[in-house]
């Protein structure tokens, strides 16, 4: 006679089958982003795998295994005949029209930032930056040096921004500031809805690889780029003065504590005394605080992508952030909650 009692181990097995396959789930998406398939789909509607395969030009019989795995976990819908049809996940990840979930799944899952987890094991024994072992140079510079990849990491970037803005708006007042600095702003995202919600002045500072396109994309946020001064530099040779407020979203924990403590010397320098700096980022919870926030990032596994790509400490939680900002000299006020994973905190010299 067969047990019909549940084996205790069912669920345990189903999690560790899941997580040694994950893998496969995210190239699956990583590929189908980059052939432009949920772009097809979304222009011109459902189609039979094999015109999907005719027009990315790859193979059809190896395109449905992709297709296929998609959907079976729900990020396309197939129907009868090998036909695919968009889902709202899927829409989601389409790239040619604006900054999108697409390109961060891109920037994540592109080869190189691939080949550096094939390494941790050796850079851990090392003591290394993985992705810098696989590559033989970091990650800021990987981008600069490529165009493809250094595009798609700006509009990465770009969506993660316009994805949490709001919510940070409605949290935090930046109206008690005339000027605001974004320091490592990007593409200038941020700065041009603090400008826009709030009617301040705004500063954009990045390097000047980064910042060259930030005039045409502040003006397609609907603001005019004259009100936002675009400024270029190294971050460790001097931040530029003339804001009363500092805002670095998910900037400094690229960085080790010695090259952030670095940073954060000269955003002192550049702040006037009654000058703030406003930390923004997704923060590492602790033992006892919730592993996944409201809109489904989980900082802990973030934290380990940024530790295997850059030579900073990843993610940090908020005691850590207090600590290391306390021995740059800044006493902190006050934590932003928003509605998504993007928190802030509020430090005074």
């Amino acid at each position: 006679m067969v047990s019909t009692r549940a084996n205790p181990n069912t669920e345990a097995k189903k999690r560790a089958f899941d997580l040694m396959l994950t893998f496969v789930k995210s190239q699956c998406l990583y590929t189908a982003t980059r052939l432009g398939i949920f772009n097809l789909l979304d222009d011109i509607g459902e189609q039979t795998v094999e015109s999907l395969a005719d027009k990315t030009n790859t193979d059809t019989e190896r395109l449905y295994f992709i297709l296929r795995a998609l959907a079976h976990v729900e990020v396309l819908e197939e129907k009868a005949g090998r036909v695919f049809a968009a889902t709202e996940t899927s829409t989601l990840l389409v790239t040619n029209k604006e900054p999108s979930v697409g390109h961060l799944a891109m920037h994540l899952i592109e080869p190189a930032q691939w080949d550096a987890w094939k390494v941790l094991p050796e850079a851990l024994a090392k003591g290394v930056v993985p992705f810098e072992l696989a590559n033989d140079k970091g990650v800021y510079q990987y981008c600069y040096d490529n165009d493809w990849s250094k595009d798609t990491f700006i509009k990465a970037m770009s969506f993660l921004t316009n994805s949490q803005v709001d919510g940070l708006l409605d949290a935090y007042d930046f109206g008690q500031y005339e000027t605001v600095m974004d320091v490592g702003g990007g593409q200038g995202g941020l700065i041009a809805n603090i400008v826009k919600r709030y009617g301040c002045k705004g500063i954009l500072f990045d390097v000047p690889d980064v910042a060259e396109t930030a005039r045409e994309y502040i003006g397609s946020l609907g603001v005019d780029p004259d009100d936002i001064e675009i400024k270029t530099g190294d971050v460790f040779q001097e931040i530029p003065k003339g804001a009363n407020a500092i805002v670095m979203k998910h900037f400094i924990s690229a960085w080790s504590d010695e090259d952030a403590m670095k940073i954060l010397a000269n955003c002192k320098a550049a702040l006037p005394d009654d000058g703030k700096l406003i930390l923004l980022q997704s923060f590492v919870p602790d033992i006892d605080e919730p592993k996944t926030e409201a809109d489904g990032i989980m900082p802990g596994i973030f934290a380990v992508q940024i530790n295997v790509a850059t030579p900073g400490g990843g993610w940090r939680t908020k005691k850590q952030f207090q600590e290391l900002f306390a021995k740059s000299g800044f006493k902190l006020e006050q934590v932003i909650k928003t509605n998504n994973s993007l928190s802030g905190m509020e430090f005074s010299l």
